[in-house]
């Protein structure tokens, strides 16, 4: 049966070579929505190391210096006063059960701050995350080995906490195995200033769902660092008290929080700070576009390959009615066509494969500024491929097999003397 079709595919040659064409064309685009969509699902299945429910964002902002009294004293030691007296009176509040004050370390944030690290003769890049010790309560973040530091022992030495890499490693090893590292790259000169004790690994964490594991450095804030005016105030609230929280507590400290230059500019849910970060690095633009992309191929897929294949059916008529009065059911008629159909996609997407995958690896949709998995350094692996070929095909063969039904039952319904007449 099958090698009487693909006769029959080599005697049509000349109509099914533009079909093939089509289904090339159609069969790239489609693995490469399908190997983005895979991508984003992958990565969004896994946790992202940090929990963000009934989190919020407390901003507090500096006075415009119109707006600022001359009798404020605004050194740098009664700023740094303020703002801990702020924190002091936001753990107060009854409905509040953890408080921390970080620099550049939220999720979702635009900030970034981070550098080269080393040890002997291993460095790599790592995130510097600067956070009180509450931060660890405030979203959730477990540690996996050894302990987080507290108010206690953060003076003193250089003592941090660390997270491996997408590779489950810290500068190549175990990330339970490193106990001291140094700020810097490889030829540096190891300065005791630099040079950081480990006293805690935190289990893997994530900018946001769609992002790749990273290396992290956890460093104790200090209480006099200059930066305190422009940190992350964040709290975790109890679970009964989420709703309505925001309106609730700037109304009852919207006076307590105004110290000095300071006052209580707004409160974020961290849903919301979410919200506004994936619409910046347009994750949901891209996400509809695929669908939209999707949506739109499989409509013209349809309608394409239904509109060809009636035209086929109809200029086989007089040997469909041949194949009847020669003893073909009416069954093997109805199937022809839809095996026809997917020897076709077979064709088309062995050709396509070679395609996709070298189009892959010069990165050319990346250059075309077209939505493309960030995969960093590294291409997809053979297992991708594999998923983005099993689903591209099986999807393909659903909807021409559908496309093609009703003009394969109208072919086998022919009365074989009604196809012959023509002839």
């Amino acid at each position: 049966m099958v090698k009487h079709i693909f006769k029959i595919i080599f005697n049509e040659r000349k109509i099914n070579i533009w079909i093939l064409i089509e289904l090339i064309l159609v069969f790239c685009i489609l693995w490469f929505c399908t190997d983005y969509i895979t991508f984003l699902f992958q990565r969004n299945m896994e946790h992202t190391g940090f929990d963000t429910k009934h989190v919020y964002r407390i901003n507090i902002r500096e006075k415009e210096k119109e707006e600022q009294t001359e009798d404020n004293d605004n050194t740098a030691e009664t700023e740094t006063y303020n703002i801990w007296s702020i924190v002091d009176r936001i753990k107060q509040y009854p409905e509040i059960e953890h408080v921390s004050l970080s620099i550049a370390s939220i999720p979702y944030s635009q900030s970034y701050s981070g550098g080269g690290v080393f040890i002997d003769t291993v460095d790599q890049n790592a995130r510097a995350k600067f956070v009180t010790p509450e931060y660890f309560d405030v979203f959730k973040i477990k540690i996996e080995h050894g302990n987080a530091y507290n108010w206690d022992n953060i003076v003193g030495e250089n003592i941090v906490v660390i997270s491996a890499d997408e590779s489950n490693t810290f500068l190549k090893r175990p990330a339970n195995k490193v106990e001291k590292f140094t700020m810097g790259r490889i030829g540096d000169t190891v300065d005791p200033d630099r040079t950081h004790k480990v006293v805690g690994v935190a289990s893997r964490s994530k900018w946001s769902e769609y992002a790749e594991y990273e290396a992290i450095i956890y460093s104790p804030l200090k209480k006099d660092d200059k930066r305190l005016g422009t940190g992350e105030l964040c709290v975790r609230v109890k679970p009964e008290a989420d709703k309505d929280f925001a309106k609730r507590f700037t109304k009852a400290m919207q006076s307590q929080l105004a110290l000095g230059h300071y006052y209580l500019s707004s409160v974020q849910s961290m849903t919301d700070i979410r919200d506004e970060y994936m619409k910046g690095w347009e994750y949901d633009s891209n996400l509809k576009s695929i669908y939209s992309i999707t949506a739109f191929l499989i409509v013209n897929i349809f309608l394409g390959v239904v509109g060809t294949f009636w035209f086929r059916v109809q200029a086989r008529r007089s040997e469909i009615g041949l194949r009847l009065a020669l003893g073909s059911t009416r069954r093997n008629i109805r199937w022809l066509f839809p095996l026809e159909t997917i020897l076709l996609i077979v064709i088309a997407s062995i050709i396509a494969v070679a395609i996709c995958i070298n189009i892959s690896l010069v990165d050319i949709l990346k250059d075309m500024e077209i939505p493309t998995p960030n995969r960093g350094d590294t291409s997809a692996e053979p297992v991708q491929y594999i998923i983005n070929y099993s689903i591209t095909f099986f999807f393909l063969c659903i909807i021409a097999i559908a496309a093609v039904w009703y003009p394969a039952k109208r072919a086998s319904d022919i009365q074989p003397a009604e196809a012959l007449k023509d002839e």
